[in-house]
């Protein structure tokens, strides 16, 4: 009897085994077709990623090309691409006689005559901008709230209003506007209600934001008359119209002032219609070019960076290139790239920044980094490395010129690109830079020839295409 317990334990035993070998056997090939499915759709992924930047670009192309046709004939004098008179008092369908379109018809006699698209001789610019006289809740309130919202690098929202305030581009005769300019210090509110609400501060900002524009819409016959089409909005973060959540459902064909000039994003930022902008350097040293100006000091940093390499998210901060950038580079002696540290404060900073000769600009969350302006101001090199980025003024700034690229894939290969680069070439790139680093800064009161005016020469752009223009995207 005992014996025949025995072997029906044993059996039992046997027979447990096996279905546990054959429970770990299916659970292996269930992981392994799961890997497989997850590289699958990984390699999908990346295939439909570069078609998709294959084919921006394509659409870039076409664009410029698109542009440069009718600037072309524009200046050509092309009857069928001349501006329509901005007389009220003419009707819609006669066309200025200007300058620029000798030969499109002059308005009939019973109307007072066109204006022409002449430079104005106290602005240097073509076009006005009317401001809405929104509540102080909306931007004054807040600078005051919020003091760190004026120097910060979000800070464009309330320099750009503030210079529009007391620019001479500003009309106070909305019926002779060309663009409608939407004072809104967005991300100064997030801020605060980050501060104040936690995890509700996007929902009570896409409020914010909708009861601003209903007071545009309902309370002015402007927005509606082109669906906003020639009203401006500046969102300076890295999230750009995203800050406002119903963007898409409401201001979709506005344009937009922003940082972040990433074309893979294609809804929320048109090359065709908005304007990329330099982020705000406050600080007064790097914006008024003191730290280009004296030459007593020697280039003995090949190449610098100090910020933030190991973020919470991991490998997905910066796509893990920052890590890599930090394997590679810390053992070379004439090259510091480190995380910031008490025993260097901003002004150890910029001493280290403006004695070298590059300044090292990975991506962090997104493409764009203040960090390339800094670098420009003081004559330093910026190294770009953000595949998706788009620059300031592209269309009037050659940046090959003014900065190293280094595509996302080939950073492992950083070194021996830089190393590779004759002297000559870095002596021709520092006096590209030298020639329009004020393009990039802000500087207080606003020149001629800085980032508000050359922001203001873009937006001139903008409304010459406008005007212009056959296509029928603008009428």
């Amino acid at each position: 009897m005992g014996e025949e317990n025995w072997r029906l334990m044993t059996l039992c035993l046997l027979t447990a085994v096996v279905a546990l070998l054959m429970v770990l056997s299916i659970h292996l090939h269930q992981d392994v077709k799961y890997w497989q499915h997850l590289e699958e759709v990984s390699e999908k992924e990346r295939a439909a990623r570069i078609s998709w930047e294959e084919y921006s670009e394509k659409v870039r192309k076409e664009a410029a090309s698109e542009i440069s046709e009718v600037t072309r004939r524009a200046g050509q004098g092309s009857a069928r691409d001349c501006p329509p008179c901005n007389n009220r008092k003419c009707p819609p369908q006669e066309k200025c006689r200007t300058p620029s379109c000798p030969k499109c018809p002059s308005c009939k006699s019973e109307c007072s005559p066109c204006p022409t698209s002449e430079v104005d001789p106290k602005t240097g610019f073509t076009f006005k901008i009317y401001i809405y006289d929104l509540p102080k809740e909306f931007h004054s309130d807040l600078k005051r709230e919020q003091k760190r919202c004026v120097s910060d690098q979000y800070g464009t929202e309330i320099r750009i209003h503030e210079e529009l305030l007391k620019s001479p581009l500003r009309t106070l005769d909305p019926d002779e506007a060309d663009f409608f300019y939407i004072p809104i210090y967005g991300e100064c509110y997030l801020f605060r209600e980050n501060q104040r609400s936690g995890r509700d501060a996007m929902s009570n900002t896409n409020r914010w934001f909708r009861k601003a524009l209903n007071i545009v819409v309902k309370e002015t016959p402007y927005w509606n008359r082109t669906q906003g089409r020639d009203h401006i909005w500046t969102f300076p973060g890295a999230r750009g119209p995203h800050i406002f959540k119903d963007w898409k459902r409401n201001i979709k064909k506005s344009i937009f002032l922003t940082p972040e000039g990433d074309r893979s994003l294609s809804e929320q930022f048109n090359t065709w219609k908005d304007i990329v902008i330099p982020g705000l350097e406050a600080d007064e040293e790097f914006w008024s070019g003191k730290l280009k100006r004296d030459d007593s000091f020697d280039r003995d940093i090949f190449a610098f960076f100090k910020g933030t390499i190991h973020n919470r998210g991991g490998k997905s901060y910066s796509k893990g290139l920052r890590i890599i950038l930090e394997r590679l580079l810390k053992s070379e002696k004439d090259i510091v790239f480190a995380e910031q540290t008490p025993d260097c404060n901003r002004k150890c900073y910029k001493r280290m920044m403006r004695r070298s000769t590059f300044c090292l600009c990975p991506r962090g969350w997104s493409p764009w980094t203040l960090r390339a302006y800094q670098a420009m101001m003081v004559g330093c090199i910026p190294v770009v490395m953000a595949n998706e980025i788009e620059f300031p003024y592209e269309n009037s700034l050659d940046w090959k010129k003014l900065t190293v690229k280094i595509a996302e894939k080939d950073v492992n290969n950083t070194l021996s690109i830089l190393r590779g680069i004759p002297q000559a070439t870095i002596e021709e790139k520092r006096r590209e830079i030298e020639k329009v680093w004020r393009m990039v800064a802000w500087q207080k009161p606003s020149k001629p020839g800085d980032a508000f005016h050359s922001v203001m020469r873009e937006l001139e752009g903008k409304k010459r295409f406008m005007k212009v223009s056959s296509f029928t995207f603008w009428n």
